[in-house]
């Protein structure tokens, strides 16, 4: 029978999950080259205002040895993070997992006005949650995170410029409206729309790359690595978001081109001018996260030289 006792987070001071915390920026940084410490910072000012929902588990001994933490936006619960310290035994974090996520996973189900919980958790420790999430019902979406080297690679790149009139430009958030649009209709018919609630419609996918360009949840938003492919209209029919995770690594969270546009190199060159704007700035790593359903994307990945580090899953679960 296990002694471990889970409470709300809602209920503790800081310090009862910090050490946790600490232990899984380390990680963090070990397994992704990911700075998770402004992400943290945000989760730590809405503890102390006791308004973060979740749980932290503890040992018989009152040691904190996990936690999950979930957010809530109207009828959509997410699972923000899940983490389970192997202390004592590789097992025993197992199972601390599960039951975290397992109190989660009901807490959201439970209240009536939750129609879609999403998950997406880079496991760590070796850690498996596809058994418990499939238990609750969600559906699971295999997932890569890749990660390719900058330094000493990116030399021997020839850039294929876009042919007048169209053009490639900097980010422009002025016209995120008109990228947002862009993006709906990408994703109409591709793997990710099941995964992506935000994709759904362009209200909604409007605020999801605002998001990205001004939160710290994916990164640090690099304005000069970001890039925008335009026709000759103004019109974009392609981009490509990058942000910084921690000194010298970087992550594409977005990078999309119109499917009327794609097999024309707009995804090559997006991701080219990327990487030697990222090496120009000293950049030595850049990571990304792709459905491995989206096969035509992997292969093109795979030739850029991204190579696998973690296999994950993005659950989903719909309120029938």
């Amino acid at each position: 029978m296990s002694d471990i006792q889970y409470l709300p987070i809602s209920c503790l001071d800081e310090s009862a999950i910090l050490p946790l915390m600490t232990e899984e920026a380390r990680m963090w940084l070990t397994d992704f080259g990911w700075d998770y410490s402004a992400i943290q910072q945000v989760l730590l000012s809405l503890i102390r205002e006791k308004i973060l929902p979740g749980y932290v588990a503890f040992t018989g001994d009152k040691q904190p040895v996990g936690y999950v933490y979930f957010l809530v936006n109207q009828t959509k619960g997410s699972i923000g993070a899940l983490y389970a310290t192997p202390t004592t035994s590789a097992d025993k974090a197992q199972e601390t997992a599960d039951g975290l996520l397992e109190l989660a996973v009901t807490c959201l189900q439970n209240s009536g006005n939750i129609r879609r919980i999403e998950a997406q958790i880079l496991p760590l420790h070796g850690q498996n949650y596809a058994r418990t999430f499939n238990k609750c019902g969600f559906r699971d979406y295999p997932r890569f995170y890749l990660v390719r080297s900058i330094a000493g690679i990116v030399a021997g790149i020839t850039e294929k410029e876009p042919c007048a009139p169209a053009k490639i430009i900097p980010w422009d958030s002025a016209i995120i409206n008109r990228a947002a649009a862009m993006t709906t209709e990408c994703y109409r018919e591709h793997p990710d729309y099941e995964i992506f609630e935000d994709y759904h419609t362009q209200s909604n996918c409007e605020s999801y790359l605002y998001g990205l360009v001004t939160n710290p949840g994916c990164g640090i938003f690099l304005p000069n690595a970001s890039f925008m492919y335009l026709d000759g209209g103004g019109n974009p029919r392609g981009y490509v978001i990058c942000s910084r995770i921690s000194d010298g690594s970087a992550l594409i969270p977005q990078i999309v081109t119109h499917p009327s546009w794609q097999g024309r190199g707009i995804g090559a060159a997006l991701m080219n001018r990327c990487l030697m704007q990222l090496q120009s700035m000293n950049f030595h790593s850049l990571s990304l996260v792709v459905t491995v359903e989206n096969s035509r994307a992997c292969e093109l990945y795979r030739r850029m030289g991204f190579q696998l580090r973690r296999e994950f899953g993005a659950f989903i679960w719909n309120r029938v």
